[in-house]
């Protein structure tokens, strides 16, 4: 096996560009009184809300698998006990995540992984037509609501500091226009997955207009995108409009990245790696794929050159491992003369390359002063014997290209 040749070598993965959400399975539900009733009501609750920050759906509770499984919300509980939120009596749930991910699978519903994309808000307050971004820390009622339903849903966000190269990079009327060049310039300094610009008019004392657009594409992609943002409204008071507003933002998001569980899947799937130099290059590509939410296992059995070939057993279907592995940005296509695209589903696409004639390789055990060295050590030729060459494989496989 290849990964036991490797495992001699093994250096630490690295890790993944998006940001991880620690508090998927936790929640937190206010009690208004200690009666037993109102407490099973906030497990319910809780068990909802763990639902959908899992899944990515705020609809998720109207599932009627689901409906049924929040009457009895004890099997799914690891951990409770009782807190204080702002002066009220709180419960505070931790759910089992094998449990959870059994419930949605049963629900044919959807998963969404720990790892999940960042995004920077940028929002502009008109207040008795006084326009003013708001920046992070300002302590602005919009800031904290807006990070607080982030939280419920499991979106790390963030807010421009403020500092003297964001109020040099940008001004009001390019946030209150929507102008993406001036947007994606200043946004590019904070690194973010996806960008949300929102407009607020102040209505009353607590009431609030929110006008929003959601570009998905990290900000060097922006100018040049054939995909328009999304848009959206929301309006009342500012705790209902921002939660609103975040709600569609993490739907929209989760139809990206969510992975369908619960359906046909399509078994073993087979993708080839190239330039696969190092065997740092090899347990980082082989950690982020056992991490992908649509993959339940994955086996390298193929060295060829600095190709390797991975055989993965999904969870889900191809098209859903296919969409999950086009977001990490460490890959990306690699174009073959004479080979077909397949495509990602969300305009980036990877190669089908024919290996009927490839044959499979075997290695040979590495030299042990290389591991006393702790040197990085390269993916070496020598390394390989084609004395006991396998059985050729035959079908597509997907070549795909290794950048870390």
């Amino acid at each position: 096996m290849l990964r036991c040749a490797f495992l001699f070598l093994a250096l630490l993965a690295l890790p993944l560009k998006a940001a991880t959400v620690t508090n998927l399975y936790q929640a937190q539900v206010v009690l208004p009184d200690t009666d037993k009733q109102s407490e099973q009501h906030a497990r319910e609750k809780g068990l909802e809300q763990v639902l959908i920050k899992v899944s990515g759906q705020s609809s998720v509770g109207q599932n009627d698998v689901i409906r049924k499984a929040m009457a009895n919300s004890g099997p799914y509980i690891s951990q409770f006990g009782y807190g204080n939120l702002n002066g009220e009596r709180t419960l505070e749930l931790t759910f089992n995540s094998g449990q959870i991910r059994n419930l949605l699978t049963q629900a044919h519903s959807t998963i969404w992984s720990e790892q999940r994309p960042t995004i920077l808000v940028w929002m502009v307050e008109d207040a008795n037509r006084e326009r003013e971004i708001q920046w992070d820390q300002s302590g602005n009622s919009l800031e904290l609501q807006v990070k607080r339903a982030a939280e419920r849903r499991g979106l790390p966000v963030m807010m421009p500091i403020g500092d003297f190269d964001d109020v040099t990079a940008i001004n009001i009327p390019d946030l209150w226009g929507g102008f993406v060049q001036p947007i994606a310039d200043a946004s590019m300094r904070y690194h973010p997955d996806a960008v949300l610009v929102v407009r607020a008019r102040q209505k009353g004392s607590d009431d609030v207009e929110l006008a929003w657009q959601l570009f998905t594409q990290k900000p060097e992609h922006l100018v040049n995108s054939q995909q328009a943002p999304s848009e959206g409204q929301a309006g009342g008071a500012v705790a209902t409009a921002t939660t609103e507003m975040i709600n569609e933002v993490a739907d929209r998001l989760a139809a990206k990245y969510a992975v369908p569980l619960g359906g046909v899947s399509e078994g073993k799937f087979a993708i080839q790696l190239a330039n696969v130099q190092t065997t740092e290059d090899f347990f980082a590509l082989e950690r982020m794929l056992t991490n992908l939410t649509s993959v339940a296992s994955v086996n390298a059995n193929r060295l060829q050159g600095d190709k390797v070939t991975f055989d993965v057993n999904l969870l889900s279907t191809e098209d859903a491992f296919r969409r999950e592995l086009g977001q990490d940005d460490r890959i990306s296509e690699q174009p073959v003369d004479g080979q077909s695209t397949v495509d990602f589903g969300d305009g980036s696409v990877a190669i089908a390359k024919d290996t009927t004639a490839d044959i499979e390789l075997l290695i040979k055990p590495v030299d042990p002063q290389a591991v006393e060295n702790g040197a990085e050590a390269p993916v070496d030729p020598s390394m390989v014997d084609v004395s006991a060459t396998m059985e050729p494989v035959s079908g597509q496989i997907e070549t795909y290209y290794w950048q870390p």
